[in-house]
């Protein structure tokens, strides 16, 4: 089995632009005298690889800790794509029963691809990017998806995953009553035996 850590590292991950910037301070350090070190962090809760919940878009959505983990954990399936992914390239994905896509590349859903998704029985949707929308219909694309209650994870690493079937684990931190998280992203590869 191969894990693949498909996650930002946090303090030089990506930032969307406006957000603010990751920032540790040193509390207690053990070369200072003290028996431990110590530091808090402040960032927002989108740098990186993170997780919109529902309340990111939708004033009564659910918070992150209240989102499905199974909708967190489980099969999924990585396309490589650059530039609007439209209706038309999601609508073959739908038919094969796939449940998490993630997408490799500097692609972003179009509205009516966020349309189509959140009429299927997708559960999550991932993306390389800082934002699964551009442009003009970032809000629009995320409100499609998230009034549906699909995950969106965003800010992913994927350049050294080929396309492929994968075993998805991105749990969100369970803070309470936020519209999304930092996570840890790992892909599963599970590979048959060798005779």
């Amino acid at each position: 089995m191969r894990i693949y850590d498909i996650s930002q590292e946090i303090f030089s991950g990506d930032i969307f632009k406006g957000d603010p910037v990751p920032a540790a301070t040193p509390l207690y350090r053990i070369k200072d005298g003290y028996p431990y070190n110590l530091s808090s962090v402040s960032m927002c809760l989108h740098n990186a690889t993170h997780i919109d919940a529902p309340s990111h878009y939708l004033e009564d959505g659910l918070s992150i800790d209240q989102v499905r983990l199974e909708h967190c954990i489980g099969p999924c399936t990585v396309l490589s794509a650059n530039g609007p992914i439209d209706e038309g390239f999601i609508s073959p994905l739908l038919v094969r029963g796939a449940k998490r896509l993630l997408f490799k590349g500097k692609g972003w859903l179009t509205l009516k691809a966020a349309k189509a998704l959140a009429e299927s029985e997708i559960v999550m949707v991932g993306t390389e990017s800082q934002s699964v929308g551009y442009g003009a219909q970032i809000d629009d694309v995320h409100r499609e998806l998230l009034q549906k209650n699909l995950v969106i994870l965003e800010g992913l690493v994927l350049k050294d995953v080929p396309e492929g079937n994968y075993y998805l684990i991105s749990l969100p931190l369970k803070l309470g009553g936020m519209e999304g998280s930092p996570c840890r992203a790992v892909l599963l590869d599970y590979l048959p035996p060798v005779d």
